[in-house]
């Protein structure tokens, strides 16, 4: 369960960090799409598979 609350709290923080980096443009503009389309795509690849959006974002 704690195991559980900590994943989703990181996973929670790391959207909310993404979401502000998008409303300053860097983000999407760097994918070719806007905000709204960028937040809406990693909104749900967090929900689906925070993983791969982590290895994505590491460069892995």
């Amino acid at each position: 369960m704690k195991k559980t609350i900590v994943a989703s709290l990181l996973v929670i923080s790391f959207v909310l960090s993404v979401a502000a980096i998008s409303f300053a443009g860097g983000m999407p503009a760097a994918h070719g799409v806007d905000g709204r389309t960028f937040g809406g795509v990693v909104s749900g690849l967090a929900q689906t598979n925070p993983a791969a959006l982590a290895a994505h974002v590491s460069g892995r």
